[in-house]
């Protein structure tokens, strides 16, 4: 009879534990809280691209209706389609564990795998090609081949991120860190498109409206996070701080004679 009625008193344990029962409430909406986060951030980061490339996907133009040389114009599809595809997969798989379908996710996700390798190689290419043509073009404050190692730098914080992403895919609250700031990093080719977002950082004369629209996104997006789940997020943090230094880092050293040498030999003029 003793074990019998053990059922019974854990229930009546549980009805008398609010605290337990708070606790179980708190836990679920906080999971709902990231989950909602991250999927309205998943389409935030759509729609800014979007915006920011609209002009090529409408006619195939850069920005300001520059005309794309035809020597580069494969490769620049080729990219341009896979950081496509990687935004909406990004989409695709917030939404998927918003509605609990972590078995599709997962699936799914061996597709962020493919695409990685597509947008680095096809990144580096288009730097090089687009280098190549326009040596001294303006760009930012910068001569083009200067922000040639900005690009590579982009490049490789996200093959670092999404890396360790997949890595850590048993650990949610480090891979979703890593793969929402992966999707960060690629944002700056389309924030730079954007006037209206370049202008209260200086416009596309200034260095600091290269970075800076992506940056405020991101900080704005760290906060709101630790306000709708009431925690901060250290794995976002991280991952956020890696970005911008790592950047930054670059920034800096394209200034060098160093890098100009190696960037002259790399680029064969």
């Amino acid at each position: 009879m003793t074990g019998q009625n053990r059922p019974g008193r854990r229930r009546a344990r549980w009805a008398i534990d609010p605290a337990r029962r708070a606790g179980k409430v708190a836990a679920a909406l906080t999971m709902k809280s990231d989950r909602s986060f991250h999927s309205v951030a998943a389409a935030l980061n759509l729609l800014v691209m979007l915006i920011g490339f609209s002009a090529f996907y409408t006619s195939g133009r850069g920005e300001n209706g520059r005309i794309i040389a035809p020597a580069i114009m494969s490769v620049v599809i080729v990219h341009g389609m896979a950081i496509t595809a990687w935004y909406l997969l990004a989409l695709g798989q917030a939404l998927l564990i918003a509605v609990r379908n972590r078995k599709l996710h997962m699936t799914l996700g061996w597709a962020a795998v493919g695409l990685l390798p597509v947008i680095a190689v096809s990144g580096v290419l288009v730097a090089i090609r687009s280098a190549q043509g326009a040596p001294n073009f303006p760009f930012f404050g910068m001569r083009y081949h200067d922000f040639v190692l900005v690009m590579f730098m982009e490049i490789a914080v996200f093959t670092v991120l999404v890396t360790t992403g997949v890595l850590t895919r048993k650990r949610p609250e480090i891979h979703r860190a890593m793969m929402l700031v992966a999707s960060w990093g690629l944002l700056i080719g389309a924030t730079t498109r954007i006037p209206w977002l370049l202008a209260p950082f200086g416009g596309d004369g200034s260095r600091l409206a290269f970075f800076g629209p992506v940056y405020v996104l991101g900080a704005i997006l760290v906060l709101v996070r630790s306000v709708m789940t009431r925690a901060f997020d250290r794995w976002l943090a991280a991952a956020y701080a890696f970005m911008v230094i790592a950047d930054l880092t670059a920034e800096q050293l394209s200034r060098t004679e160093a890098w100009r040498a190696l960037a002259a030999t790399l680029l064969k003029h």
